[in-house]
């Protein structure tokens, strides 16, 4: 098949190629955003449990090393 008709214009098989190529660019960037965000999450979760374990810390509620376990 030509790449190109008597207009001068572009196949359809190149056309839907490109938009299938677009369409997969934006899925891999929208993917890209969603890891990213749930990065930033991720790590604002373990700043407030950090900053939970420090006021714990600074009543007494839990020792300082953290968990410690009897013998079994």
């Amino acid at each position: 098949m030509a790449d190109t008709n008597v207009t001068g214009r572009q196949s359809r098989a190149l056309t839907k190629y490109r938009a299938t190529f677009a369409a997969a660019l934006a899925g891999l960037a929208l993917a890209g955003w969603m890891i990213q965000a749930a990065y930033e999450q991720h790590i604002e979760v373990l700043r407030i449990g950090d900053q939970t374990g420090e006021r714990l810390q600074m009543r007494g509620l839990i020792e300082q090393e953290g968990a410690r376990h009897g013998q079994r």
